[in-house]
């Protein structure tokens, strides 16, 4: 008989708690297994990626957690990480449009309309000269642009990770 070790504690793993299911059951219940989701964590996260990781993420069936660390800190991980990654996703997106209002309001109005408000707009903030004002602009959305267009290419990227996943707070790809 096999005996399986948990990656956190290193403690033998009673496989009892998860006999009921096969394999093929578990990873459709589960979606994309809890090591591929905490490999990422690692790597992402962490910035750990020691080449044990590309040996780790290739393993198929068999248990990695025991029920204890799985339940109170892997799956507690996992999900605040896709959390995170939710949050850091809607944010950029509203950047994205902070940038758009911004590229907007330069090309909506004539020049001397956005010249008078800006006169206005200085006067109201209190500072002597446009040309801070119209430098911090232009940064803000040039920053905005880039965010958004970055973080567009993340999401690619980790949709490679997770094909076809249509929500990814569910960490379920069908």
């Amino acid at each position: 008989m096999k005996v399986c070790v948990c990656l956190v504690c290193l403690r033998a793993i009673d496989g009892t708690h998860f006999d009921s299911e096969t394999e093929g059951e578990r990873e459709k219940n589960e979606g994309v297994p809890l090591l591929t989701r905490f490999l990422k964590f690692v790597g992402n996260f962490l910035q750990v990626k020691p080449v044990t990781i590309g040996q780790l993420s290739q393993i198929k069936g068999g248990d990695c957690f025991c029920e204890k660390c799985e339940l109170a800190v892997v799956n507690p991980i996992c999900q605040l990480y896709l959390d995170l990654l939710s949050t850091h996703l809607r944010l950029s997106w509203q950047v994205g449009q902070l940038g758009k209002l911004l590229e907007t309001s330069e090309s909506s109005t004539s020049d001397e309309l956005r010249s008078l408000n800006l006169k206005a707009l200085i006067n109201q903030l209190g500072i002597e000269n446009v040309a801070p004002l119209k430098e911090f602009r232009s940064l803000l959305a040039e920053k905005c642009k880039l965010n958004s267009v970055h973080v567009v290419l993340n999401v690619l990227l980790f949709t490679q990770f997770i094909p076809r996943c249509l929500h990814f707070s569910a960490w379920k790809c069908e």
